[in-house]
């Protein structure tokens, strides 16, 4: 079965390719078509609202089966915030930066929010949900994956990306960014969002897509 991947974002593809890994599957991107993604307004009021959005947008766009995620950080201190404007939260304050240069704006605003709180005001979770829409635009299954943890007060780790190198998962000692991406995927809030989705993947492979 062909299975679109709705990214551009090179950290997710290669969290979303190692954990597609066994599957009867081929992986189609982006750069695969030769077309850039189609826009998509991520207007939505939670993650399972933008992510089937995508999701069905990618599915049209590619004529395949379509997975998109929307994913995020939820910090206790600030009532869920960045929330769904995780990506963009720093838009604010450093309006027009993309890729790592985003990442770390957002890192920095993050750090600057919770400026003097204690360990047991750091509490946060990464959330995603992952949908999968079929070449019609109908939504074939929708996911969450939940990893909870605490915000550091310094960057670690060269690892991951987003938040990852503020972000130490709860029972660990390392953040998101030092774990070795086996440990990570057994983490993530992606990685459980994606195993959840895995049997409905698998079933649709059998079916020939």
């Amino acid at each position: 079965m062909e299975l679109f991947f709705g990214t551009s974002n090179p950290g997710k593809l290669r969290e979303l390719l190692r954990l597609v890994d066994g599957l009867p599957i081929r992986v189609v991107t982006p750069a695969d078509l030769g077309r850039p993604l189609p826009e998509v307004l991520e207007d939505g009021a939670t993650f399972a609202e933008n992510a089937a959005k995508k999701a069905v947008a990618f599915a049209r766009f590619s004529g395949r089966v379509a997975l998109a995620d929307d994913s995020g950080l939820c910090v206790d201190a600030l009532q869920g915030a960045p929330g769904v404007f995780s990506a963009r939260w720093s838009e604010d304050v450093a309006p027009g930066r993309t890729g790592l240069a985003r990442d770390l704006a957002n890192n920095d605003k993050l750090l600057a929010a919770l400026a003097g709180q204690p360990k047991d005001r750091r509490g946060a979770a990464y959330l995603a949900v992952l949908a999968l829409a079929g070449p019609d635009g109908a939504i074939l299954a929708s996911v969450e994956g939940r990893c909870p943890g605490r915000i550091g007060r310094a960057p670690r780790g060269s690892g991951g990306f987003g938040y990852d190198p503020l972000f130490i998962p709860e029972g660990r000692a390392l953040t998101m960014a030092e774990l070795p991406p086996e440990e990570k995927d057994a983490l993530s809030h992606r990685g459980a969002a994606f195993r959840a989705l895995r049997p409905a993947l698998a079933r649709l492979a059998a079916a020939g897509g």
